[in-house]
């Protein structure tokens, strides 16, 4: 460095040492600081909220900002800071959500969201424990599912492409060569 080792030792007594060095070498590295409100701030707010709009994990959100930072070249700001943004970018992204879907829940679909905790006498628990738990034996199988089905169906709710019940499940599919089981002359020897 060049420098006599006596120096060394008055390093760091001076009170704007520190951050002289620190804005030297963020201008050699060619990083910059923001200020509030400025453009790398309003930036940096907006790839909050756009990530808060796909995760909800604050600690997430935080590692997400100080990589966005670091590809930016902006030198982060306090801890503190940051982490009022994350919680600005959680809440907006909140606000926005339900600004998007509020008219998807009309009164209908919020009694029946309502209920879904509440423990059904005839099932014996809640309707959303009975949503999502597994058949209990192989008899009963095809039936839950069916009841399931006719539930999410009267409920609108279907449910994702791909998703079958057991009676689907167990039904074999056609081969190559094979008819399908509905049509006339399916399951006789072809040919005989």
């Amino acid at each position: 460095m060049g420098v006599a080792p006596v120096a060394l030792r008055l390093y760091g007594k001076r009170d704007q040492t520190r951050s002289d060095d620190l804005g030297l070498v963020a201008k050699y590295l060619e990083w910059q600081t923001a200020a509030a409100g400025s453009q790398a701030m309003k930036e940096l707010e907006q790839f909050l909220l756009d990530r808060a709009m796909e995760h909800d994990s604050p600690t997430l959100l935080f590692d997400l900002a100080r990589e966005y930072l670091m590809a930016a070249k902006v030198i982060r700001p306090g801890v503190f800071i940051l982490a009022k943004m994350v919680g600005m970018g959680r809440k907006g992204a909140s606000d926005l959500t339900s600004q998007l879907v509020g008219h998807l829940l009309a009164a209908e679909v919020c009694a029946d969201l309502e209920r879904m905790p509440v423990v059904d006498a005839g099932l014996g628990m809640t309707r959303l424990e009975w949503l999502v738990s597994p058949a209990r034996d192989a008899s009963a199988t095809s039936g839950e599912d069916r009841d399931r089905q006719a539930d999410l169906v009267a409920r609108d709710r279907r449910p994702p492409d791909g998703c079958v019940g057991a009676a689907e499940r167990a039904a074999p599919v056609p081969g190559p060569g094979r008819a399908p089981f509905d049509q006339p002359g399916a399951g006789a020897a072809q040919g005989a």
